[in-house]
């Protein structure tokens, strides 16, 4: 649920005041302490405005369908950092709200807009969009894409970011690699199995196998070490759907007394600060995440001087992170 600036203030331990100084933009506290109470605003999804000093506001709608993805890693943390910082290079107030469905979108759009930025990532079906469409506003949707749709998006090339990740195991001799998938349904999950099908495909000899898990912390590591209990025959590898499933997956395997990457090797998805801290270090797909975000404000600049240029799609592009969660098969 939503936190009211007034709780905000409290958990942080700074005064109202404090809270308010950094929603505007004024002088009054440190820097360090600005960026620490807009990142938790975020966090714990206050609706907050980050003023500058014109009236151009560019909204942005973070919409929540089951709230069981938005918000847990820092990925969307950079994704509104690139935001912020593209938006005050063109002197705009960024407006944040969080809707479930349509509900109280009404009151997520400013009186001031230029444009919409939509945070769809929770998105699956196309319905799930028509509320926007009918609000008639420069709009680019980020971290979404849905195809037969003629509207701007920008997103991550989640499938060749997954068949690299596949392809850096069958590189190294696997040849039957599992996938760790997210029980829970977003279209960059969908678009990732396909990359994953994709290299298995394209490597003679290699098979595949799916393990179905939670998409947060504590309910993939349940739903693994279930897994693991009833004594599969496991893969050589995983790729799994992110990185905050691929390490609570290597916490369970660890719980069973598997070694990584010994017995199995893992490469995630999305380079989270803990992939490169995690025990082993997780190989990883790198995602350009404030990258992500600035280029939807760029984006949705282009829309609003150039209202009759036909919809794109901008695809960010991905690399491979090789850090100690694979096993070299080649070299043993």
């Amino acid at each position: 649920m939503s936190m009211t600036a007034k709780e905000l203030a409290k958990k942080l331990g700074v005064s109202q005041a404090a809270v308010s100084l950094a929603f505007n933009g004024k002088p009054g506290i440190s820097e360090e302490t600005r960026q620490r109470i807009l990142a938790a605003a975020d966090e714990h999804q206050v609706h907050h405005t980050v003023r500058k000093q014109n009236n151009a506001v560019i909204d942005v709608v973070c919409y929540k369908k089951h709230g069981m993805v938005f918000g847990e890693t820092p990925f969307f943390s950079a994704l509104m950092e690139g935001i912020f910082t593209s938006a005050s290079a063109l002197n705009c107030t960024v407006h944040i709200s969080y809707v479930y469905g349509d509900n109280g979108l009404g009151e997520a759009i400013s009186e001031n807009s230029v444009g919409l930025i939509l945070i769809a990532t929770e998105m699956t079906d196309k319905e799930d969009i028509e509320p926007f469409l009918r609000l008639n506003k420069p709009m680019v949707v980020l971290d979404a894409l849905f195809r037969y749709r003629n509207f701007n998006c920008v997103t991550i090339d989640n499938q060749k970011g997954a068949y690299d990740a596949t392809r850096c195991m069958i590189d190294h001799g696997h040849r039957r690699i599992g996938h760790l998938k997210s029980s829970v349904t977003i279209r960059n999950f969908i678009e990732r199995e396909d990359g994953f099908l994709a290299a298995i495909a394209d490597a003679p000899g290699c098979t595949s196998m799916t393990v179905s898990v939670g998409s947060t912390q504590e309910t993939a590591y349940a739903d693994m070490l279930a897994w693991l209990k009833t004594k599969p025959q496991l893969p050589t590898g995983f790729f799994a759907d992110n990185d905050l499933i691929a390490i609570s997956c290597i916490r369970a395997l660890k719980d069973m007394h598997y070694r990584i990457p010994q017995d199995v090797s893992i490469v995630g998805f999305d380079d989270i600060p803990m992939s490169a801290v995690s025990s082993p270090a997780l190989s990883t797909i790198h995602v350009y995440k404030e990258d992500l975000g600035s280029t939807a404000v760029s984006f949705l600049q282009s829309v609003r001087t150039n209202p009759g240029r036909a919809p794109a799609n901008v695809r960010i592009s991905t690399d491979l992170v090789e850090r100690k969660s694979v096993m070299d098969l080649n070299n043993p």
